[in-house]
């Protein structure tokens, strides 16, 4: 069963009733999340930052798993042991470039599939789409990535950061006739249990070429 959480980002200012809502989902006391950075951070400073946001969340214990410059094979079997993932921010492209170079796509699939936790982040949430196209909007494809298959585990795509993006509206309204579209604001999310999906916050829906506002929380 989906255990889903894609976010525009992650703040103190997110609603209460989302941050309420993913305790909910942390079935473990002792939930070990493993964080899956976009790029190398070598210095750890957004890691630390997450761990900060998530501790409040009541997830103490991490495992900082890098795809990129510091990819160590040997921690992924600690990588499938956790309770649960975190995809962050970033460039969405290189994110997946770096996720298909470590052949991690199937392997991440079949854990959310098997109810393993998987929290999303701007690109991270954008990741769980079939596929990343609609992060040409707002990310520079700087790694000429063509192959553009992500996660597949949803059946729209998620557009995120929209209280800054909303003149893409024209762009995203020809675009929606191909696939439904999500936005989402920051301090807003996105929950998926199973075949439910909940919204926290004003989640739009773009489809068909036209956009339907949204409210607040629904299941």
């Amino acid at each position: 069963m989906l255990n889903l959480v894609l976010l525009s980002d992650f703040s103190k200012k997110n609603n209460l009733q989302l941050e309420e809502r993913i305790k909910e989902l942390i079935l473990v006391k002792s939930f070990k999340l493993g964080y899956i950075p976009s790029q190398s951070d070598k210095e750890k400073k957004y890691f630390t930052a997450a761990k900060e946001y998530f501790r409040s969340l009541d997830i103490n214990e991490f495992l900082y798993f890098d795809v990129d410059e510091e990819y160590d094979e040997s921690l992924l079997g600690e990588l499938e042991s956790c309770d649960g993932l975190y995809l962050s921010g970033g460039n969405t492209f290189y994110f997946l470039k770096n996720l298909q170079k470590r052949n991690l796509l199937g392997k991440l699939n079949e854990m959310a599939i098997n109810g393993k936790l998987l929290i999303g982040v701007s690109a991270g949430a954008i990741l769980m789409s079939k596929t990343i196209k609609i992060a040409s909007y707002i990310d520079e494809n700087f790694v000429h990535l063509e192959q553009l298959n992500a996660l597949n585990l949803i059946e729209f795509e998620f557009m995120p950061h929209w209280q800054t993006q909303k003149q893409r509206l024209p762009e995203l309204l020809a675009y929606s006739k191909q696939k439904t579209i999500n936005t989402c604001n920051d301090g807003d999310g996105i929950v998926i249990h199973g075949d439910h999906i909940e919204f926290y916050g004003k989640i739009n829906e773009i489809r068909n070429g036209k956009i339907i506002e949204g409210g607040s929380h629904h299941a």
